[in-house]
């Protein structure tokens, strides 16, 4: 569907280039060439097929934007996406003021509306619905757990403010076979045993480290996260022990060219191990709003990686942020942990520099700027520009796709390139969806 003024003249445009492509279709010629009435006559139908779809789209936009339409109330939680954006529409709001209204950035709201809000979280469905004033008559209450200032208190950690309940359903309390609320009244036994069997004192947990996220987060939920991050790090088999200087420009390069394999993040995982990294994935947390971490404990460097966006485009950028992280700041800058929510930019100085190292790094070994200044893809952003300076630089085309949708802010675009749904399939055993 149409989701913003853009999207709305540019598939005007594609509509009015379609009619006059069905009107100047000759079906004798195009037989003649194909070789085939029946082939001929299907490749009018399609055209007709999709003239019929975006004109549609367009008259539903148009109807919204003039209050032909005008949408109160969800009553089908599956529809909900398409309801949300569809209000947005019919009470005049762009997504700037969307974003506006809610306090994030115009870019989150795209790319929200792009993949119909698959990768919103529920507290942020009911912000939304409620700066919209849509009533979801099938969810009672939407709840935001309050941000923790300092989780140390005098008297050690408070086992009651972890999320035992989601620890449980996700199978972290290990050996524990009883039920949930045999599981919740124990607690604190559960709990304190999950924590201490990777910080064996408090001072383990109090290691230095820099959290990029919104201003609402559950650092109980965030410090169960890193927690189960670090206990499936130490399963994993490494080939050697990490050093510094260990990885150079070589491996890099061979790391983005495993993008290219339909395994390729699985490829990654291997090749990491290969110098000592160990990498795990493992959903964020309610209230954690992760895309990943970078961590330095017992055998060396980690990277965990939530998946919250479940594209290839997404998955290699993250990954190669968090390598600059180990390569670039842990340890350099006494820090242990980085913790990173890429949608949010930090007021904070300190950890705006790193992002900002790490961001530029990233970007730069993925896409060198010497070459893509010379890729035609930059400046015509159109598929087959895309996949062919994907070749000329042994990449995925997600990754080239994933680079002009930053740089140009927008979400919309190539959608069908970002490896959208293409690797959460690697890693079952993570639960997505438990």
């Amino acid at each position: 569907m149409i989701s913003n003024e853009r999207q709305y003249l540019v598939t005007k445009q594609q509509l009015k280039k379609l009619r006059k492509a069905i009107r100047e279709f000759n079906l004798k010629e195009v037989a003649e060439r194909v070789g085939s009435d029946i082939l001929a006559t299907a490749e009018l139908s399609a055209l007709k097929s999709e003239e019929i779809s975006l004109a549609d789209q367009v008259k539903e936009y148009d109807a919204l934007r003039t209050g032909e339409i005008t949408i109160l109330e969800a009553t089908d939680l599956r529809e909900l996406p398409k309801i949300l954006i569809r209000a947005r529409i019919a009470q005049g709001l762009t997504q700037r003021d969307l974003a506006e209204l809610v306090g994030l950035k115009e870019q989150q709201i795209q790319r929200y509306e792009s993949d119909e809000y698959a990768t919103a979280n529920l507290r942020r469905l009911g912000e939304i619905a409620g700066a919209l004033k849509l009533n979801i008559t099938e969810i009672a209450e939407f709840k935001t757990k309050p941000s923790t200032t300092e989780i140390v208190s005098p008297g050690g950690l408070d086992w009651n403010r972890f999320p035992a309940k989601e620890m449980y359903r996700r199978q972290w309390f290990e050996g524990f076979s009883g039920s949930l609320s045999e599981a919740l009244g124990e607690a604190d036994t559960l709990v304190s045993g999950f924590v201490k069997r990777v910080f064996p004192t408090l001072a383990g947990v109090l290691h230095r480290k820099q959290v990029r996220a919104g201003s609402i987060v559950d650092d109980y939920a965030l410090l169960a996260w890193e927690c189960r991050i670090l206990h499936l790090a130490s399963k994993v088999e490494l080939k050697r022990r990490y050093e510094d200087g260990l990885i150079d420009s070589k491996w890099i390069a061979e790391l983005a060219k495993e993008s290219r394999n339909d395994n390729g993040p699985l490829r990654a995982k291997e090749k990491l191990a290969e110098v000592g990294i160990a990498f795990v994935v493992e959903p964020h947390l309610v209230n954690t709003y992760l895309d990943g971490a970078a961590l330095l404990h017992g055998k060396g460097p980690v990277i965990g990686l939530t998946l919250r966006y479940d594209r290839l485009d997404n998955f290699w950028f993250v990954l190669f942020h968090e390598l600059a992280h180990i390569i670039i700041h842990l340890r350099k800058s006494k820090l242990e942990g980085i913790f990173d929510d890429l949608d949010n930019i930090s007021a904070d100085r300190l950890t705006k520099k790193l992002e900002d190292e790490a961001n530029h790094w990233a970007e730069e070994t993925l896409i060198p700027e010497e070459k893509w200044s010379c890729e035609l893809a930059r400046y015509t952003r159109t598929r087959e520009s895309v996949i062919e300076t994907a070749k000329h630089l042994n990449i995925h085309p997600a990754i080239v796709a994933g680079r002009i949708r930053r740089d140009a802010n927008d979400y919309i675009i190539l959608k069908d390139l970002v490896g959208q749904g293409e690797v959460r399939k690697h890693f079952p055993d993570a639960g997505f969806g438990r």
